[in-house]
């Protein structure tokens, strides 16, 4: 069986090291970032078969992120958790087209057990993702030129 590759967004690098060292213990190929600006394309070059995403980051909040890591070229499909510690914001999350919303603290069984049922499932696209990926394209490449 092929071993499940899993990336991780957060800030927190306690937690960061704590969640790869964990889920490397449970089979899973595990890399990280703390740095949402340099994620995206670690995640793209990296090619996980899902991504655990925190919610509060510098620069950028874990939904954006995760808008635009739905923009890639085939990362439609691959599941995304996003982790919060801030109940208020958690029934907002699902907008940016992620799989799952997981409250912290939550348990080693929490987290394993998610993964382990995201990574069974087979993703279903409602029809408004690819225009929601067209949408985010255009502003990524406007936001790129002006950068130039």
């Amino acid at each position: 069986m092929e071993t499940k590759k899993i990336f991780i967004v957060e800030d927190d690098l306690v937690l960061l090291e704590t969640l790869q060292e964990i889920l490397k213990l449970y089979g899973y190929q595990c890399q990280g970032c703390h740095d949402p600006e340099k994620a995206v394309k670690q995640i793209e070059h990296y090619r996980p078969d899902l991504i655990i995403l925190d919610y509060m980051l510098p620069e950028w909040n874990g939904g954006e992120l995760c808008s635009a890591i739905r923009a890639i070229d085939g990362f439609e499909d691959i599941p995304i958790i996003i982790i919060s510690a801030y109940t208020k914001i958690l029934f907002s999350l699902s907008d940016y087209g992620c799989d799952a919303i997981l409250e912290k603290p939550f348990s080693i069984q929490e987290i394993t057990r998610l993964i382990s049922t995201l990574l069974s499932e087979k993703r279903s696209d409602s029809g408004l993702l690819p225009k929601i990926k067209t949408v985010i394209k255009n502003v990524l490449q406007e936001v790129k030129a002006k950068n130039i």
